[in-house]
């Protein structure tokens, strides 16, 4: 192979064929050229073996790997699997908490509304309390006049009883009187006869009747004006205690019955009476304006009473947040002390708060106290309507109005918007979406029941 100096033209490759025209210096070489053909060949049997062997080498190479290749990838199907149920998992527990802070702000709000609401019911309760001592005060009048007007009525009847023995009374007098004017008439007629016996002038019947006129007139006058007298005395001490307005239509009643003569008689018993009857009817005009004058003053004193109970329960609301903010400074204070102790922080302010006294107020906290009261909106409005009564009269109820409208149509946009919203749940667990749709149901039907009360009292305070 060193005498070789013979190079060929193009790459000689071991597995061709070897042909003596293209490379015939290897085969006219002295010294190699005999046994170059045979051992040609065995070199070719020893690749071609070689090439066998690293084909299995290589087949058996590629079978490991493929079966690496397949291990690997269901390890990491298994892992995917692992990672999607860990994911679903993980989105449940998100739409979960999603769930339950939507459901935490509706509770927020729906507290909210059940302390307004309750604000509302505690002033129609007041108002329902006002209107209750004025029903009492109305009662009280009412059965008041209903025994004036028994007591009256019983007084019209004892004056008509009068008034008829009254009647009866004169009624004899003036038959009594028609019988005396008889017997004087038939005494003058007898007298008048005896006369003419004794005298010889002659008498017309004019003259005797002019002359028994007279007479009898002098007689029934001195005789009715005794009995007159006595009678009025009696009279008008009964009437002085007693109400006249039906005798004196049962007067007048009596009276077109009667004669000229006797409605002469009775004309100043008639004055008394009208007089009488112009004292009342002045009276009952004096009782209403005194009526309507304490009708305003009760109002106005309600009006007071209902304004410091607002003020007295704003100052009450202050106080308890104060007492709040005690009792947290006082909870960090002894949360040292409270460390090996198994109550919550939370209770522990709760019983803080309960028994705080007034006395362990600071002078800081009782100034905190009268900057809150003085800055509530209530304390500000009551001092507006004192200044400026009558433009705030009108502007505060168009405000609370407006408010309870406002309140009542963000109600109805807030649970409108609840209604609409639906959790929308794409789980690999149909237990779960039972239970979910089952807690959904539940929870809307008691939100729907709920916000139906509270728009029926908000429609029912806009009404008002």
């Amino acid at each position: 192979m060193e005498q070789f100096n013979g190079k060929p033209s193009d790459n000689i490759l071991i597995t061709q064929p070897l042909t003596k025209q293209k490379y015939p210096a290897l085969f006219h070489d002295e010294r190699f050229g005999k046994d170059f053909e045979s051992n040609y060949s065995k070199l070719q049997e020893i690749m071609d073996n070689l090439q066998g062997k690293v084909e299995q080498i290589v087949k058996s190479q590629e079978d490991d790997f493929m079966k690496a290749y397949k291990d690997q990838m269901n390890e990491l199907q298994v892992d995917l699997k692992a990672m999607k149920r860990k994911i679903d998992e993980e989105s449940l527990k998100q739409k979960a908490d999603e769930k339950k802070r939507i459901l935490e702000e509706e509770r927020d709000y729906f507290r909210q509304e059940a302390l307004r609401l309750d604000n509302l019911n505690k002033e129609q309760l007041r108002t329902i309390e006002e209107l209750k001592f004025k029903l009492k005060i109305t009662i009280e009048e009412k059965n008041y006049y209903e025994g004036f007007v028994i007591d009256s009525k019983k007084e019209n009847k004892a004056l008509k009883f009068e008034l008829l023995q009254l009647y009866k009374q004169k009624m004899e007098d003036q038959k009594a009187l028609n019988r005396i004017q008889q017997q004087q008439q038939t005494q003058q007629i007898t007298k008048l006869n005896s006369k003419k016996q004794s005298d010889n002038r002659p008498l017309t019947q004019e003259g005797i009747r002019s002359e028994a006129n007279l007479f009898i007139k002098d007689d029934f006058n001195s005789e009715f004006l005794k009995r007159e007298q006595s009678s009025k005395g009696g009279f008008r001490s009964q009437l002085s205690t007693k109400n006249n307005d039906q005798a004196s239509t049962q007067f007048d009643f009596f009276r077109r019955e009667i004669s000229t003569q006797q409605q002469s008689r009775f004309h100043p018993e008639n004055q008394m009476l009208e007089e009488r009857n112009n004292q009342i009817a002045e009276l009952k005009q004096l009782l209403q304006k005194e009526k309507f004058l304490c009708q305003q003053l009760k109002c106005e004193l309600q009006k007071q009473n209902s304004q410091r109970g607002e003020l007295e329960v704003v100052l009450l609301d202050c106080v308890n947040q104060l007492k709040k903010d005690i009792a947290s400074r006082q909870t960090v204070q002894k949360q040292p002390f409270l460390g090996n102790s198994n109550k919550t922080p939370k209770v522990a302010e709760q019983i803080a708060f309960e028994d705080i006294d007034y006395r362990q107020f600071t002078h800081q906290d009782k100034k905190a106290l009268l900057k809150k009261f003085l800055s509530s909106e209530q304390f500000l409005d009551q001092i507006y309507q004192l200044t400026f009564n009558s433009q705030m009269a009108s502007t505060s109820q168009l405000k609370l109005n407006e408010k309870w409208k406002q309140d009542a149509n963000d109600a109805t946009k807030k649970f409108n918007n609840f209604k609409i919203y639906k959790f929308r749940n794409i789980t690999s667990q149909p237990i779960v979406k039972q239970v979910i749709s089952k807690q959904e149901q539940n929870i809307l039907s008691e939100l729907q029941e709920k916000v139906d009360q509270g728009q029926e009292l908000v429609d029912q305070i806009v009404q008002n």
